[in-house]
């Protein structure tokens, strides 16, 4: 056989490939409609998670939740539908505070965290705080707060119509205090600071 006698018989195989290509190829709306990802299911789902945070090698933060339900749409986020567990350490592994909250979601884009229902945080000094929603900025460094709070601090208990602090609540302010207060009369104001 020759190079000229091979040519057609090869360009008859290709022609048939090519035709069984285009006309196998069928696209089934119902199959495609269905391999569509709803943005309200999560595209995975984590049970009994630990995650830790380092920052040059050094323990962070830690967090643990019984369920992480990752989801992708315009608010890309993670949401711990059975609560959560937050422990950040400083440079010495030792706690400096905790959180932990019976749910939570965390925006991943805008770095919001959102804790809600039986939310309690705990400073290094044992301080507490008390409240039904709590939000961590995590670009700010702030938690805050604009529902009722409750702080045990050093054997007292404040309340609150809210409360701003900085995210290891070492430092804080409630708003509208009321409770069992000492103040000296010339530095009252409308809030009480830490």
């Amino acid at each position: 056989m020759t190079y000229n006698s091979i040519l057609p018989f090869l360009k008859s195989i290709v022609l048939i490939l090519l035709g069984t290509m285009l006309f196998s190829c069928e696209n089934d709306l119902s199959a495609i409609k269905a391999l569509k990802v709803d943005e309200n299911t999560p595209i995975s789902t984590t049970y009994n998670m630990t995650m830790v945070y380092t920052d040059s090698g050094k323990l962070m933060m830690k967090m643990e939740s019984p369920e992480v339900n990752q989801y992708l749409n315009d608010d890309d986020y993670l949401e711990m539908p059975k609560g959560i567990n937050l422990i950040f350490y400083d440079s010495t592994k030792q706690v400096r505070s905790s959180l932990k909250a019976d749910y939570a979601i965390n925006y991943t884009k805008t770095k919001i965290m959102e804790a809600q229902n039986n939310v309690v945080a705990v400073n290094a000094q044992g301080q507490q705080l008390y409240t039904e929603r709590l939000i961590w900025d995590q670009n700010k460094h702030l938690i805050y707060t604009n529902n009722k709070v409750r702080v045990v601090t050093e054997g007292k208990i404040l309340f609150g119509d809210g409360l701003e602090a900085d995210e290891t609540f070492e430092k804080w302010v409630i708003t509208n205090p009321s409770g069992d207060i000492e103040f000296n009369q010339s530095e009252f104001s409308d809030t009480i600071t830490q």
